[in-house]
């Protein structure tokens, strides 16, 4: 109730928009619990409503953006580490104290390590964000100097996706932020209205940080699962940093190197995408020569895609299908052309039938020898070496210490070792809620990288990206 006193007493801008906002909510509320008595189309109705929520945020979002300060860690702090471990701005604040200095080369076979973390919910966010000097400082946005000439004259861009678990969302999203960047956030529309209203207070008071312009609502393995990626390429191709990469990445990744280190790696790059390329069977045909429908379950409302008894027709221009991660690394040329190209287009048109487009349609444009890409590769895809992300499957003869989901490898404290080990840009994926100690001990290792302002090697990429 503290935040509603001072409303009372000081009729700002943010304690309007915290107003109507709670409006909104109550009423969606009440809707929602009419229709549940009175039967029509509740959940239509309902989710009209919320998007009409976050329309309203979205728009007091862009209001607000001229009134952001942004000041950065002072330089006489740039050798004094210690000073964002004080305020503890370096990992999870629960577990401040804790050095994972060993647990990076070692597997932490003493087990001695917190298994939670205290969590931040939606509407802590949602507070802190009314008062953006309390918010920047509390959640360790200014534990940085200004980033290198270097770096500021290589702006990435990032769109992050995701539809849960808000705190970690910030927790990827402080390791990877610098002003001079930019970054869409794009959550799932089924999400709730505290989670929509706690995701537009993360970008309230950052620079250069902002919502999708349209929101999708997500289907496992659907096409609005790659239209949400192209939503926020248009977005940023609209945005006045003049990004070179954009790097797209889920909610449950975490970065293994410094903004100073993707900048060299990306330069390397020279242009070209990291696109991940399988041909063969391996690709799933399944997935994109049977056409596929979408099914509502009536009870839950929920939708899922189902095969059909359809052949698919074939990819437009002759293309060859090629599979590959939903994530890369992709140049701003490569985004012109998705956005612009007639065959990018013919290829997102098609894509609708699909399983799965969003692990397809990056590497069939990026491989493609009808009208190559800008940064495509023109030899045998599998021979392109991809390190955007690094996954662990069960059949990669790589142990995973901690637990498997859906085939996937939810990383954990004694998994850090194995990632101290590769060359992947990200990895892929945590759980805050499972073993969050891999991703304090990540963040307190890249800190301190950063801070030394040393980046690593960066001969291994030099040989195996072959650029233009």
């Amino acid at each position: 109730m503290k935040f509603l006193s001072l409303c009372y007493i000081q009729w700002s801008g943010h304690c309007k928009k915290l107003f109507f906002a709670l409006t909104f909510v109550f009423t969606l509320v009440a809707v929602c619990l009419h229709m549940s008595l009175n039967p029509v189309n509740t959940k239509a109705v309902c989710d009209n409503t919320k998007t009409n929520v976050y329309h309203w945020a979205l728009q007091t979002s862009q209001e607000s953006k001229e009134n952001k300060d942004f000041t950065f860690l002072p330089d006489i702090q740039k050798i004094n580490i210690s000073y964002a471990y004080e305020r503890q701005w370096v990992g999870f604040p629960s577990v401040a104290r804790i050095d994972c200095e060993y647990s990076l080369k070692y597997r932490a076979i003493n087990k001695s390590y917190p298994k939670t973390v205290k969590r931040i919910l939606p509407i802590h966010f949602i507070e802190d964000s009314l008062n953006c000097s309390t918010f920047l400082d509390k959640y360790g946005y200014r534990r940085y100097p200004q980033a290198s000439i270097e770096e500021r004259n290589f702006p990435i861009a990032f769109v992050l996706l995701f539809h849960k678990d808000i705190d970690q969302v910030h927790f990827l999203l402080r390791a990877i932020y610098r002003p001079h960047n930019v970054y869409c956030l794009s959550v799932d529309v089924k999400s709730s209205v505290e989670f929509l209203a706690a995701t537009k207070s993360l970008a309230e008071c950052l620079p250069n940080v902002f919502v999708s312009s349209k929101l999708e609502n997500i289907v496992y393995g659907g096409y609005s699962r790659l239209m949400a990626d192209i939503n926020c390429f248009q977005d940023l191709v609209k945005h006045p940093v003049p990004w070179r990469y954009v790097i797209n990445s889920p909610g449950q990744q975490f970065p293994l190197r410094t903004n100073l280190e993707l900048v060299k790696i990306l330069k390397l790059l020279n242009g070209t995408n990291d696109v991940l390329g399988v041909t063969g069977e391996s690709r799933n045909i399944e997935r994109f020569m049977t056409k596929w429908k979408y099914i509502t379950n009536e009870t839950t409302g929920d939708v899922y895609l189902m095969p059909t008894s359809d052949k698919n027709d074939p990819p437009p221009h002759n293309l060859d299908v090629v599979k590959c991660s939903a994530y890369g690394a992709f140049s701003r040329a490569f985004v012109h052309f998705v956005l612009t190209s007639p065959i990018s287009r013919d290829l997102l048109n098609w894509s609708r039938a699909v399983y799965s487009p969003d692990e397809m349609f990056w590497a069939t444009l990026n491989y493609n020898t009808i009208s190559p890409a800008p940064g495509g590769f023109k030899g045998v895809p599998t021979n392109r070496p991809w390190l955007a992300s690094f996954s662990l499957w069960p059949w990669d003869n790589l142990p995973c210490h901690s637990k498997f989901v859906r085939q996937i490898c939810i990383f954990g404290i004694d998994d850090l070792p194995l990632l101290m080990s590769t060359h992947a840009l990200f990895a892929n994926k945590f759980y805050i809620n499972h073993e969050p100690m891999a991703l304090h001990c990540l963040d307190q290792y890249l800190y301190n990288l950063t801070m030394l302002g040393e980046p690593r090697d960066t001969s291994y990429y030099q040989n195996h990206f072959m650029t233009k």
